[in-house]
């Protein structure tokens, strides 16, 4: 079952909040398998280095997507109103308290819509990386997908491959004590790195597919899927951002 047109609010204003973003930053965005995308509920996951990543896999998809994003976004002014626009759900405060994101997402993958994360978390973005490397998932989408009651849910692994990219100043990151003094991330020395893309390649992979006979595992052999489950999709990011670029000549 692959996409076959919108399931969505004809009034959810995110898809073209996303293609104003990128058209600010003049990123060019090529896609590649969208005939894998499912209609309906999914979870996306993706590897992630930007601030245009959520903006990105919006357009790429052509649907919202309810991307959970970190707590501190919704308390700086102008990133608030933009993380808001595009349908994010703030994550709690800390990495333990998660109750309140699951259950909002929970909600959305019921009503048929799509749910984006991003396994790397918020060290990736806020730490200077290499584009051709995924850094180590997290597993909270896999828990996500086993919690859900959307039968079968597809999990659907997408490969954002940068073409070409420059990097705005750094922002300090103390400076983001002025909105929160309570968070533990701008306790740290450093710089937030501000990575803008040029021309960057989406490529959909094929879903996985998490059914009943998942869900319904004992606790012990649930606790090992879900480990597996978070190590092989790393893998498989990895091994499609080393795969050569398929760009037409000149996309660049």
């Amino acid at each position: 079952m692959v996409a076959s047109g919108a399931n969505w609010d004809p009034g959810d204003l995110s898809i073209g909040l996303a293609q104003l973003l990128l058209g600010v930053c003049g990123t060019q965005v090529w896609v590649r398998g969208r005939e894998h995308l499912p209609a309906g509920a999914a979870v996306i996951i993706s590897n992630h280095r930007s601030p245009l990543d959520a903006p990105i896999l919006i357009q790429a998809l052509n649907r919202p997507i309810r991307f959970a994003c970190h707590y501190y976004l919704t308390q700086v002014p102008g990133l608030r109103e933009i993380t808001l626009g595009l349908g994010c759900i703030p994550l709690s405060q800390g990495r333990r308290n998660q109750v309140r994101f699951f259950r909002q997402a929970e909600s959305r993958l019921r009503r048929q819509e799509c749910i984006g994360l991003f396994p790397e978390g918020a060290d990736r973005i806020t730490q200077p990386s290499l584009a051709g490397q995924v850094g180590l998932f997290q597993s909270g989408f896999a828990h996500l997908a086993l919690r859900s009651q959307v039968e079968p849910l597809p999990i659907v692994p997408v490969v954002i491959r940068v073409e070409e990219e420059w990097t705005a100043p750094a922002v300090p990151l103390r400076f983001f004590r002025w909105f929160d003094d309570s968070e533990p991330l701008f306790q740290r020395l450093g710089d937030h790195p501000v990575v803008i893309y040029r021309t960057v390649s989406v490529i959909i992979a094929p879903p996985l597919w998490i059914s009943a006979q998942e869900r319904g595992l004992p606790s012990q052999e649930r606790a090992l899927y879900i480990r597996n489950l978070t190590h092989n999709t790393q893998q498989l990011l990895q091994g499609i951002l080393g795969e050569p670029t398929l760009l037409p000549q000149g996309a660049r």
